[in-house]
């Protein structure tokens, strides 16, 4: 399956220079990374390049340009193996979609050119957006054979999915009547059509899980390398004392009881922490992502994963501070949205640099995280109730199914942050645009080598058994 990725950033900027509102044909460039997952390949856009109009002799039904202006990214992307793909829209009235025989005949000519110069095997694409800002196109591999793009996702405030395909996951009918009564049969068919990740399986991690299978996710993704004790008892969703005493993973509890529903939601399984090759690249191969994990290390590849790869990712958090004597000082609950391209969790203090370091050389060295108690002393367990972990984790599936219909007052580009506040009984958002200049240069790398830039994640790792 071939897909396009864009950021919501990148999104507007390509919809503004499209339809200037000239009803005249208009163009873009885009040069994106690739990721390749078993059978499918997604084109990410890390940079675009908006052909000036003056440049071109625009009509409303087509549109010529200088085509050397894209030898700067043809430089680029024979450097890094990088794709070209090309943007134009069809902006009416009496709009056809559909490629046109003067679009066929400039594709052609276009990407002969790029297949020559760049001189490899590897696929560009063309795309056409629609006035109302929908996306569809087509990729020219090796010897300019054609292939559909099967599917476009925007992951910006709204996240926007189109699908040109049949099949995916088929989940039963009589399960989801309530459900569609709710968002309709559009928004309840994608869901079905959805892959989500979830990295955690614990407190939030199990109900969020709940969820968003009896929603009807086609296929969810799971990743935790922890298994089931007596304290989780009071909080996973569908553990069991037998679980505990044979210490079952926590990803194989859920997958239990997601196939035991039967409705026909799809499971992978990951009985290990995301710091491994496989891992990754199943994630990157999801449409959205969940991070209901503790530490910081998780936060931090999560978000690495959410901008190399232009996944919308949300993460929630529950901080419950007792006084010890049977008394409650405070709690609060957090969910933060986070699209690519925007703030990240790492500017929004969700963790630091040194809880960061001290949960990797735990990982990896034991021995030198004992012997440095600063490290040792960073992070410790805190309380934690079934009751507060599932209206924390409620909310991030309901900010989710915002994302994907929304049905808010206020625009979803005013809701980066939920922050709630039990003890004041307090609820609100807020908006975080400054964007994190660490991640950001990352948007859409892909598949660079060491995998994320870090060297742990290079091919040479042993495996996920």
């Amino acid at each position: 399956m071939n897909t396009l990725r864009i950021s919501g950033h990148h999104y507007g900027q390509l919809k503004e220079h499209l339809f200037p509102g000239d009803n005249k044909e208009a163009v873009a460039v885009a040069l994106c990374g690739r990721s390749v997952h078993k059978d499918n390949e997604a084109f990410l856009v890390q940079e675009l390049l908006l052909v000036p109009y003056d440049l071109c002799d625009r009509e409303k039904d087509y549109i010529t340009w200088p085509t050397d202006i894209i030898n700067p990214f043809l430089e680029k992307a024979a450097k890094r193996n990088l794709a070209i793909v090309k943007f134009h829209c069809h902006p009416g009235p009496g709009v056809h979609e559909y490629f046109s025989d003067l679009d066929d005949f400039a594709d052609q000519t276009l990407f002969k050119s790029i297949q020559s110069w760049l001189d490899n095997e590897h696929g560009h694409a063309s795309c056409i957006m629609l006035p109302d800002g929908r996306l569809f196109g087509r990729v020219f591999r090796e010897e300019m054979q054609i292939e559909p793009l099967h599917k476009v996702l925007i992951a910006g405030s709204d996240v926007q999915v189109w699908r040109y395909f049949d099949g995916g996951c088929v989940i039963a009918d009589d399960a989801q009547i309530r459900n569609k009564q709710a968002f309709g049969e559009k928004t309840i068919s994608e869901l079905n059509k959805m892959k989500i990740g979830v990295v955690g399986c614990s407190g939030t991690g199990s109900i969020t899980i709940e969820q968003l299978k009896r929603l009807g996710v086609g296929e969810l993704v799971l990743v935790d390398p922890d298994y089931i004790d007596g304290l989780n008892l009071n909080r996973i969703i569908g553990s069991k004392r037998h679980d505990a005493d044979i210490k079952e993973f926590k990803t194989e509890v859920m997958k239990r009881e997601i196939l035991a529903l039967e409705i026909g939601t799809k499971v992978t399984t990951f009985t290990s922490d995301i710091s491994k090759r496989e891992v990754v690249k199943e994630l990157s191969d999801c449409d959205f992502l969940f991070s209901c994990v503790d530490g910081a290390e998780g936060r931090h590849m999560l978000n690495l994963i959410s901008s190399f790869y232009i996944l919308p990712l949300i993460d929630m958090g529950v901080k419950l501070n007792a006084d010890g004597k049977g008394g409650i000082n405070n709690i609060f609950g957090q969910v933060h949205f986070i699209q690519p391209g925007g703030s990240s969790l790492l500017n929004r203090h969700q963790y630091g640099l040194d809880r960061l370091l001290s949960e990797s050389i735990k990982r990896v060295d034991g021995e030198e995280h004992a012997r440095n108690q600063y490290l040792a002393n960073v992070g410790e367990s805190s309380p934690a109730v079934i009751s507060i972990n599932m209206q924390v984790s409620a909310t991030a599936i309901n900010d989710f199914l915002a994302r994907i219909h929304p049905f808010r007052n206020m625009p979803n580009s005013e809701v980066d942050i939920i922050k709630i506040d039990y003890t004041d009984c307090v609820s609100y958002s807020e908006s975080m645009k400054e964007p994190c200049l660490f991640f950001n240069k990352w948007i859409g790398r892909g598949d660079i080598e060491p995998l994320l830039n870090s060297p742990e994640l290079s091919k040479h790792v042993q495996k996920v058994h």
